[in-house]
């Protein structure tokens, strides 16, 4: 029977540089490729452990050898599984290059120190590449596979030497390099390379438009991959020579109608393999709530969906668990599943959100680490038979991700590891995430070009050849080594490439996509600002003015497979909206203060979030600003004046519980307080909010207030149907005198000003709403938390309240016919179809101009306005 033919270079794996054929034993591999072939073939094959089970082995190889003495000891005390995966690279490369495991006595002593580990890891660690390669070698002293011929694209001198060991027992011939066919200006750029190649010198050469070599540049890389994609569609046998941006180059090709390449690159970042590491941050005190609210919120997450996403925007609100929040936000998760899934829902929630939690200093009992991780494997392992292949291979390798660290973990039980800390947990599951999975949603697609993403894994001439982009590669780094422990080395069979070598092997590879073009070579350089490859550094110094067209201009000028686009403009602000003579807007049946400012100040805000019912980003995001400290402030507030002896309680009694209850509710609502680097927030707000409350209570009770009720419910009428609020505080004196007081954590002018342009809309609204209710108009009052101050436009209800008249002589009784004169106004606008668009910038106009008798305008922040994008662009 024949056997098998291989193409065989050290940057095939995973590549398509040839166009798909039908062919029975033909194989086109890198070295893991081959490896596995030989492998299978000399009946070697088995299951191999993970870099991170093996990098574990090796620390415990380092560990049982440690001391003072050893050179490695303070790193590997600082981090011991960075060291390992540092020493076992260096001890794996050794071995791919020859090394058998002994130095000779003279050694330095770092070499001297990994000669005596490897005497342990010779029989502890997996073999790596190199040990693995030595036990083909070994087998084909016995038995031949089934290969007819190897084709090799690299020179065998530049292969590491185990591998050139074990081609010497194959049938193996030599690629040769490519001549460079090209014609016109192509085929005399790659002779004066290929003689710069060879030490040769030579005049410039004088830049062709001739079509053969086109250079290209476009201000954006999306610019420059919407160009590359147009040129796919010729009847041009074409490779694609991708370094980076690949699926982004296969998003354009996928725009465009045309096959998708499958340049789908290996990422760490992945939605599947983001779960374990955000599981694990969760082990920590104190709790990083922004990864909580990622865990919840994250597509593959093992807490139910709406579960997730109830929890996540409580924690969003007010960072914490526990409490009488969180509690109710748990009711409203066993009220949606209903009797038969709410008890399996909650064991999820407390197995993956209400477990203990360790701290940071001093490390995670590693039995629990493990049960966590082993959960995790079992959540993923039940998901193997997903009928969607993309999600099916998504869980395989979060699967095979969460096994890699459990084997680890479990290794360094074994190994006599009791706690582990977070960077040690961090490291283990950055080695066991390896380079990451690829995108199986994206695979190449029929009439897909050949496509690679190294120079050096080009084998053979092609008409066309396209390298996007130019860009700056890694370059060889320098040995880690010194000059004497080389020359032990090689002493000791180690066969190392020096850095100059590693140079001139990646230098020859650059020059393989140029020769092996045969009618075309396209080379699409990266932004300016960025670093260009050295190939376009070596062109610019053997060509005349070497010409380099501006994507943005041909795009403009139009050409073949380029349609022209005629450019439309965004539409410009503008301050009044008209709607189309079908189109009308009812009123709502029920308004709230919110709603009724925008209608009011901002009409098209108040059209597009209620009629139009435009909803902002679902995306849950902690807030830690002032929102959170207000929400905080009026939480404590409200659960102190709920107590029945919130009026009598003496003032150490006071202090007792303020020191008691204000603890609590950080850790129930806002414990993003107490993360670190938060210390002075924490204390400051402490201090701030203890000074606000004994300040209130002190004004209460000159007051003489002899009922308080916090968030108080009010409900009335008003011309446009219903009208509903909730009073922070509501007050009643011994002479059954009521005052409502609203509470904001700050503002200190804002409210004041309020008060002195008679502007305080919230306060006269729910004024007369409890006027409605009681047939008595209320004081009137803001209490600022941040600086415990009272502002209230008479000294009526408060006596030591800081005083702000109107300065027009008004009253908030005067304010409320003005609010439905505004109204009247807003909604004769509304019945028209017109809507006013109040935003910074935008000029006002006559029409803007409210009647005498109603409020004055005010502009709203904007911060605030989710619409702001939709009221038009700057041209």
């Amino acid at each position: 029977m024949q056997g098998q033919r291989i193409t065989f270079g050290l940057h095939l794996d995973g590549q398509r540089p040839r166009p798909a054929a039908n062919a029975l034993g033909v194989s086109l591999v890198g070295p893991l490729g081959l490896l596995n072939i030989l492998e299978t073939q000399l009946g070697l094959l088995a299951l191999r452990p993970s870099q991170a089970e093996r990098i574990v082995q090796y620390q415990d190889c380092l560990h049982r050898l440690d001391s003072e003495q050893r050179f490695y000891h303070r790193s590997f005390a600082t981090d011991p599984l960075g060291t390992s995966a540092c020493l076992l690279d260096w001890r794996d490369q050794w071995a791919l290059h020859g090394w058998d495991g002994a130095m000779p006595s003279s050694a330095p002593m770092r070499l001297r120190d990994l000669a005596e580990v490897e005497a342990l890891a010779a029989t502890a660690v997996a073999p790596s590449i190199g040990q693995r390669l030595e036990a083909v070698k070994a087998a084909l002293q016995k038995r031949q596979p089934s290969i007819e011929q190897i084709l090799l694209v690299d020179p065998l001198e530049t292969l590491p030497y185990r591998w050139q060991a074990v081609l010497a027992e194959l049938p193996i011939v030599a690629a040769g390099e490519f001549a460079g066919q090209g014609m016109g200006f192509l085929g005399a750029l790659q002779k004066q390379l290929h003689g710069a190649a060879n030490g040769q010198e030579g005049a410039k050469l004088a830049w062709q438009e001739d079509g053969s070599v086109l250079v290209v540049q476009a201000e954006t890389s999306i610019l420059a991959n919407h160009w590359s994609a147009t040129q796919f569609g010729a009847d041009c046998p074409t490779l694609l020579l991708c370094t980076r941006d690949g699926m982004r180059l296969d998003a354009q090709l996928y725009a465009a109608g045309l096959p998708r390449q499958g340049l789908r690159h290996a990422s760490t970042f992945r939605p599947a393999l983001q779960v374990l590491p955000l599981a694990l941050e969760l082990l920590w005190e104190p709790l990083d709530f922004q990864a909580l609210v990622q865990f919840l919120t994250h597509p593959i997450c093992p807490v139910p969906g709406y579960a997730g996403r109830r929890l996540a925007e409580k924690v969003a609100d007010a960072p914490g668990i526990g409490g009488a929040y969180w509690q109710r936000t748990l009711a409203r998760i066993d009220e949606y599943y209903g009797e038969e899934r709410a008890g399996s829902v909650r064991e999820k929630i407390a197995l993956w959100v209400e477990h203990a939690r360790f701290p940071a200093e001093s490390g995670a009992p590693i039995e629990a680490v493990i049960e966590r991780v082993a959960h995790l494997a079992a959540f993923f392992r039940q998901r193997l038979g997903e009928d969607d292949t993309a999600k099916r291979l998504a869980f395989l390798a979060s699967n095979g991700q969460c096994q890699s660290c459990l084997d680890s973990l479990v290794r360094l039980q074994a190994q006599g590891t009791v706690v582990i800390r977070p960077r040690q947990l961090q490291k283990l599951v950055a080695q066991a995430t390896a380079s990451g999975t690829e995108n199986s949603l994206w695979p190449a697609e029929v009439g897909a070009v050949q496509v690679v993403n190294h120079p050096g894994a080009i084998t053979e001439p092609v008409a066309r050849v396209i390298w996007s982009p130019l860009a700056l590669p890694p370059l060889p780094g320098s040995d880690p080594w010194s000059t004497a422990e080389l020359r032990v080395l090689k002493e000791a069979g180690v066969e190392l490439p020096s850095a100059a070598d590693r140079l001139e092997q990646v230098t020859a590879s650059w020059l393989r996509p140029v020769m092996a073009a045969r009618e075309q070579l396209v080379l699409v350089l990266p932004p300016a600002e960025e670093e260009v490859h050295p190939l376009w550094l070596m062109i610019e110094a053997l060509v005349e003015k070497p010409r380099i067209h501006t994507l943005e201009t041909l795009l403009g000028a139009g050409g073949a497979m380029l349609a022209p686009i005629t450019a439309q403009p965004l539409p410009a602000p503008k301050r009044w909206w008209q709607l189309p003579d079908d189109v009308s807007v009812a009123l709502r049946p029920k308004e709230s203060f919110s709603s009724l400012e925008k209608l009011l100040f901002n009409p098209y805000q108040w059209l597009l979030q209620y009629p139009a019912r435009l909803q902002a980003s679902r995306i849950v995001s902690l807030d830690g600003g002032f929102r959170l400290l207000g929400n905080l402030a009026h939480g404590l507030v409200e659960q102190y004046f709920l107590r029945q002896d919130a009026l009598t309680m003496p003032a150490a009694e006071f202090d007792a519980w303020f020191a008691c209850s204000f603890t609590a509710l950080i850790d129930e609502e806002g414990a993003t307080l107490k993360a670190p680097g938060r210390g002075a927030d924490l204390e400051g707000f402490r201090l701030r909010l203890q000074q606000a409350m004994r300040s209130l209570r002190e004004q209460v009770a000159k007051a003489g207030m002899r009922q308080v009720v916090p968030e108080r419910t009010v409900g009335g009428q008003f011309s446009g149907g219903e009208l509903v609020g909730s009073v922070d505080l509501m007050l009643e004196n011994a002479l059954g005198e009521l005052a409502i007081v609203d509470m904001k954590w700050s503002g200190g002018r804002k409210y004041p000003e309020k008060l002195r342009q008679n502007r305080h809309l919230q306060l006269a609204l729910y004024a007369e709403l409890l006027r409605q209710e009681t047939g008595r108009w209320p004081s009137v009052a803001y209490y600022i938390l941040d600086r415990a101050r009272f502002f209230a436009p008479d000294d009526r209800a408060f006596p030591d309240a800081e005083t702000v008249p109107p300065v027009d002589g008004e009253n908030t009784p005067q304010l409320w016919q003005r609010f439905l004169a505004t109204w009247r106004w807003r909604v004769a606008q509304m019945q028209s179809g017109r809507f006013e668009v109040v935003l910074e910038g935008i000029t006002s106009d006559e029409a803007a101009q409210p009647p005498e008798d109603a409020m004055t305008m005010e502009t709203l922040n904007e911060a605030y306005n989710d619409y702001r994008t939709l009221a038009g662009w700057e041209r």
